[in-house]
């Protein structure tokens, strides 16, 4: 006690995270997302790590609590049976990260919902995987004291799709991994890869809203006219052809192929934040890309824009690019002013604080 006055102690919250994002091996982006504001949170709230036992554990300094999955295979049986039965004993919020709450709720709860693909795209769903999204992520939006969202597109789609109070949603932007940065030495990479200068890259995986055949087809529209490679990140079964090199790489060597690349082609279809995008940015690589969902929020004017997510207008921006390196340079220095705002962890971490606070309460 100070000149009569007391000191008021701010007191800790308690979180019980579903980590089993951050088991994901490799790491996926929400489980990168997740990992990397646990720290900065840990002077302010108490996290209890929720996991999956039959995944290896994340040993990050925190308390966990792997809980077996009563179905192999069904990822909501997890968050339905033994983590609703875990909460019952727990004193704090909870917290899922990935669209989903239990139907049963013993405590307060905080959801993460990154995009309403499912809401917009059911076509790039099956059936029974769409309606499942479309059944928990409606129920945690009617349902979760606070509503975490990647990016303010995502947010007002939210507030608008399923009619949540603005006070109710926080955004949480994701911060660019330190890992992501220009002037990385590609050349041990490349030659390791047998990836020839020059060359553009482009995101493969499952996603449909990725819309790889679209970079693939402007790569080769191009090429007949420039000789410039395509490496695709990923293990798409593309059929083999000169100039195309498709493989999976870790960070690290992602970081030295994004670093030597002419471009980034993401004519994604649909984004609640554009990770990829924006590591690219990160890296000094221009990015090839249409107006939709977040990106234009996220990379305002350092993208090179193409009028719509298909094969010929990526081309034709891939084509201007090629033949302007002074446009390239500009859009490289851009982006890279640009993402320096996204590199610190203050901003998402505010978020989840409050989130949490309001939850709390």
């Amino acid at each position: 006690m100070e000149n009569g006055s007391e000191e008021r102690v701010t007191p800790r919250i308690r979180v019980a995270l579903d980590a089993r994002s951050i088991q994901e091996q490799p790491p996926n982006g929400v489980g990168r997302v997740t990992r990397q504001v646990l720290p900065v949170l840990a002077d302010r709230v108490d996290f209890e790590l929720m996991t999956q036992c039959e995944r290896p554990p994340i040993e990050m300094g925190l308390p966990e609590h792997p809980l077996r999955t009563p179905w192999p295979g069904l990822a909501s049986g997890w968050l339905q049976l033994p983590a609703a039965r875990w909460l019952k004993r727990f004193d704090g919020i909870f917290h899922c990260p990935w669209y989903a709450l239990p139907f049963v709720q013993h405590v307060p709860m905080v959801v993460t919902l990154h995009d309403l693909t499912f809401e917009r795209h059911p076509e790039w769903f099956g059936r029974a995987r769409c309606a499942s999204y479309v059944v928990q992520a409606r129920w945690a939006a009617r349902t979760a004291r606070s509503i975490l969202t990647t990016s303010h597109q995502v947010a007002d789609d939210v507030m608008r799709t399923y009619r949540v109070p603005a006070e109710r949603l926080f955004v949480a932007r994701p911060a660019v991994e330190p890992i992501f940065r220009p002037g990385v030495d590609a050349t041990g990479v490349l030659d390791r890869l047998g990836i020839r200068r020059p060359y553009v890259v482009a995101v493969g995986g499952g996603s449909p809203r990725r819309n790889l055949p679209a970079a693939v087809e402007a790569w080769r529209a191009v090429r007949r006219e420039h000789p410039i490679d395509l490496v695709v990140l990923g293990s798409n079964p593309l059929p083999p052809e000169t100039g195309l090199v498709v493989t999976p790489l870790t960070d690290e060597d992602w970081v030295a192929v994004l670093g030597g690349a002419l471009a980034l082609l993401y004519p994604t279809r649909y984004e609640g934040f554009g990770l990829p995008a924006v590591e690219a940015a990160a890296c000094g690589t221009p990015v090839v890309c249409a107006p939709v969902g977040s990106l234009p929020e996220v990379l305002g004017e350092t993208a090179a824009w193409c009028a719509e997510p298909e094969a010929s207008a990526v081309a034709d921006v891939l084509r201007r690019l090629v033949s302007s390196p002074q446009w390239a340079d500009e859009l490289s220095a851009a982006g890279l002013d640009r993402v320096q705002s996204m590199s610190s962890l203050v901003e998402p971490a505010e978020a989840f604080l409050a989130a949490y606070s309001r939850a709390a309460s």
